[in-house]
């Protein structure tokens, strides 16, 4: 992808995360990552690329009292995330989910379904953040979001 587009795709990010205090972006094409997806075990259908065409490899910071938080978009790390755990996650849910990121100190795992639901899951449980990620993600960094585990 070329310097300008990439630029393009920052400022998107921002407009689309406005009170995050930092929206990063790493390096990593589309295919390269769908690659690791796949060599993972995952399908990656239209779905998963259509997210990873926007939100692939970013990385959103903001101060939650008075502390950084984040949340991490990238292959590597969720794909660090312990397949048996996943599956269970989906059982969860009655649907599969694949790991996208991680959230927080404590590194949740970021999950998403085909439907667009966002997940959190880690030793605490698991909790549904919303639907969309823009509007998941917003949730997160205003913390207007159910809290609730399941």
């Amino acid at each position: 992808m070329s310097g300008a587009s990439e630029i393009t795709r920052l400022e998107k990010l921002r407009d689309a995360f406005p009170d995050a205090a930092r929206v990063s972006l790493g390096a990593a094409s589309v295919d390269d990552i769908s690659s690791l997806y796949e060599g993972a075990g995952y399908f990656v259908g239209p779905e998963l690329r259509g997210f990873l065409s926007k939100y692939r490899e970013i990385s959103l910071t903001w101060l939650y009292r008075g502390i950084e938080v984040e949340v991490a978009i990238s292959a590597e790390e969720a794909l660090s995330f312990y397949p048996g755990n996943i599956r269970i996650y989906s059982r969860k849910v009655g649907r599969p989910l694949i790991p996208v990121g991680s959230a927080f100190a404590t590194e949740e795992v970021v999950l998403i379904a085909d439907d667009g639901d966002v997940f959190l899951a880690g030793d605490a449980g698991m909790q549904r953040v919303g639907n969309g990620f823009v509007q998941s993600m917003r949730a997160l960094i205003s913390g207007d979001w159910d809290k609730t585990f399941f």
